[in-house]
């Protein structure tokens, strides 16, 4: 779960980064699990958290990795031996509790993300306070594509502190156009099919009702533009580049951006920079895909600083050590100054994930 940490070199992308927490056989174990008391899953901790270890190793055999291969296409460039190499750098998937126990709600919220490491998980646990404080709130870590006996667990989490109802809040997907939000939409039952592997689906007494992604938000807006504006220092003469994580198929890439570049609009329409573009790494693409979209940010960047202009970077992620590690490499020897803080440290990510929130509530 943490591939985001790794080398271009190592990886095909963060995909791999995420993967294989349990075998085929480990998987209907899982299953079993959900029904005999979950007895798989970790006691939770005195902070929340529902995990062992992050240092965790996971094994693979030859059935699972041909079933993978069959779900993902970078997958199938891969020697079993670069499978199981990127296997050792692994994170869990896990669930953190964010309210306190005491907390009691007939609805509750469950966050979904993709987790990067246990620093910037916690900053996301902490920027959650306004909204866990109100009402049952968990987080379930991980891109689940082998398990999801984390969402199982933090559903049950929720439901034993009164939830009915349950928003479930998709944090750090752009937009719907991605396998991540298509596997999770599936594992609530919500109409997709599982674009990794065919996981349990969570159970419960509790209705499921997922909100939208930051997609266009206006609020998302303002955080990129705060986050330039904090390293700007002659807007006239800057270039902003706006970089994504982005999907890793071409199709759903075309529709994300088209629905980001309405950041890069308003930013323009303020009539401070030089110029703002957006453009995505598709870090979980087929290599030389990935290594087009770089050269194109590449070329943007090195275009502008021969024409006398400054160049800001700005990751659209809610992480702060996520992308941004990937974005560094790419961008090596290229002259820029980088605002990487992910978005979910600024005060106004809260209030959007609030927007989101409520509307879906006031829909009910």
């Amino acid at each position: 779960m943490r591939l985001q940490e790794l080398k271009p070199t190592f990886v095909v992308s963060a995909l791999l980064a995420i993967v294989l927490a349990v075998s085929p056989a480990g998987m209907a174990q899982d299953h079993q699990h959900h029904q005999h008391h979950h007895s798989a899953v970790p006691e939770m901790g005195p902070d929340g958290k529902r995990l062992v270890s992050y240092e965790v190793k996971h094994d693979m055999n030859a059935e699972t990795m041909a079933l993978l291969r069959t779900k993902i296409a970078v997958y199938r460039g891969l020697t079993d031996r670069e499978l199981n190499m990127n296997m050792s750098a692994m994170g869990p998937n896990y669930e953190w509790y964010a309210s306190d126990s005491a907390t009691q709600g007939d609805i509750g919220i469950l966050v979904l993300s993709h987790g990067v490491g246990e620093n910037s998980d916690r900053m996301l646990i902490e920027a959650l306070k306004p909204i866990s404080s109100d009402m049952p709130t968990a987080v379930g870590f991980g891109m689940a594509m082998m398990k999801s006996s984390q969402l199982q667990s933090a559903v049950d989490d929720l439901t034993k502190r009164g939830a009915k109802k349950i928003i479930v809040v998709p944090n750090g997907t752009t937009t719907p156009y991605n396998s991540l939000s298509r596997q999770w939409k599936f594992i609530f039952d919500l109409g997709e099919e599982a674009t990794y592997l065919e996981v349990p689906k969570v159970r419960s007494g509790a209705t499921f009702h997922m909100t939208e992604d930051f997609s266009d938000s206006p609020l998302i807006t303002d955080i990129l533009y705060d986050h330039v504006k904090e390293v700007s220092k002659n807007p006239v003469n800057e270039f902003v580049m706006i970089i994504g994580h982005g999907p890793e198929d071409n199709e759903d890439n075309v529709f994300d951006l088209d629905i980001l570049n309405a950041h890069v609009e308003r930013i323009k329409a303020k009539n401070e920079f030089a110029d703002v573009k957006i453009w995505n790494l598709q870090d979980d693409a087929l290599v030389p895909i990935r290594k087009s979209n770089v050269k194109r940010i590449r070329r943007w960047i090195k275009k502008a600083k021969d024409s006398g202009q400054d160049v800001i970077v700005v990751a659209i992620a809610a992480a702060s050590h996520g992308v941004q590690t990937h974005i560094r490499q790419d961008l090596r020897g290229l002259d820029y100054t980088f605002a990487d803080k992910g978005m979910a440290e600024h005060p106004k990510y809260i209030q959007w994930m609030r927007s989101v929130i409520d509307e879906k509530i006031a829909s009910l």
